[in-house]
């Protein structure tokens, strides 16, 4: 596991043997081990043993430990989840912890490190550094917190009604929830790795580039402040807009070094719409293949989309492969063609 993770970091910094490759592992790693999905997003062993089966089958070279990232910091706060079979934790959209944005100040800081399932996130941590590995620390992006508190609907439109309501709830966010959040993993980790995450629903077309100037910028400065080495990633969307060099100027911000391209996007625009940019501003790259592509096939079409991405992405010097969130029921033959096409190419 030492040489593949070193493979990661030797890809980022153009040093890497072949083409590195990891994945979001989160229901197809429990079908793999034959762990119930509940067991798997509360049960920290659990967990991870079904994320090593899954990076011991495909020879993967980073271990994921994406669990359901975005539920943690609301379930600490108190809103209710709501549990399907064969599907993540969700705050309940028929539940919202807040009616609306002008509930904002009935919110509390949580109970950091204890409430909810943030000791299930700090376990996985435990047991990676048991086993030899650093910790990770991960947090969720204000603007997901908000939507999952109050839904999407109610915050895009408090967005455009009362902004500086839902400034006050991203402060309050930022600096009683997610810094602390940030500060309990580091000190239980004994260290001061990086932080780092995403923000889902700040991705266009849910909001646009002007709103995330107002509404997510400052608030990743802000935890930068804070606590310093805080990245955040996974904000999608360029095919949506006329120009997508705005949203790629916004993620070179909030994620320095590194330019993160995922499906639709990255085949909508091309890969060199990416690569380009990357190019430009000396940043490595990151791409992800389509979660969809990857559970259907056929396998002959994976191979060429993984080709296309990884020659693409080579030109940068410095590129990991991505795997989308890779679906439950995917044939195990569909990820390791993408894996057998990463490994196989030399930069």
């Amino acid at each position: 596991m030492r040489e593949r993770l070193a493979r990661l970091k030797a890809g980022v910094a153009g040093k890497a043997d072949c083409i590195p490759i990891t994945a979001q592992l989160r229901h197809h790693a429990a079908v793999l081990a034959g762990a119930s999905i509940r067991e798997f997003y509360t049960n920290a062993e659990t967990f991870l043993a079904a994320q090593m089966v899954a990076w011991e089958r495909y020879e993967l070279d980073d271990l994921s430990t994406h669990f359901d990232l975005y539920n943690i910091e609301a379930e600490a706060l108190g809103a209710p989840m709501t549990w399907c079979d064969g599907a993540a934790p969700e705050a309940d959209p028929a539940r919202r912890l807040l009616g609306s944005i002008d509930e904002w100040h009935t919110l509390r800081p949580p109970a950091m490190g204890r409430a909810g399932r943030m000791p299930y996130a700090l376990e996985i941590n435990d047991r990676l550094m048991a086993m030899g590995l650093p910790a990770k620390v991960r947090f969720c992006g204000p603007v997901t917190i908000a939507a999952k508190l109050m839904g999407l609907d109610e915050l895009l439109i408090a967005c455009m009604t009362t902004p500086e309501k839902v400034h006050a709830l991203f402060a309050f966010l930022c600096d009683e929830v997610i810094a602390p959040w940030i500060a309990c993993q580091r000190e239980r980790a004994n260290g001061d790795e990086t932080a780092g995450d995403a923000d889902a629903f700040a991705s266009p077309p849910m909001m646009t580039p002007p709103m995330l100037r107002e509404f997510l910028v400052p608030y990743v400065d802000r935890l930068e402040r804070a606590v310093g080495k805080v990245r955040l990633a996974a904000l999608w969307g360029e095919s949506a807009l006329a120009d997508p060099r705005g949203l790629q100027d916004i993620k070179r911000h909030v994620y320095p070094g590194m330019l993160q391209a995922l499906d639709p996007d990255a085949t909508a625009l091309g890969p060199e719409v990416f690569t380009r940019y990357a190019r430009e501003h000396d940043m490595a790259m990151a791409m992800g293949i389509d979660a969809g592509l990857i559970e259907h096939g056929p396998v002959d079409a994976i191979r060429e989309r993984a080709t296309q991405f990884c020659q693409a992405g080579a030109s940068t010097g410095r590129f990991v492969l991505f795997l989308n969130d890779i679906p439950a029921h995917t044939p195990p033959e569909h990820v390791h063609a993408a894996v057998e096409v990463a490994h196989n190419w030399t930069f």
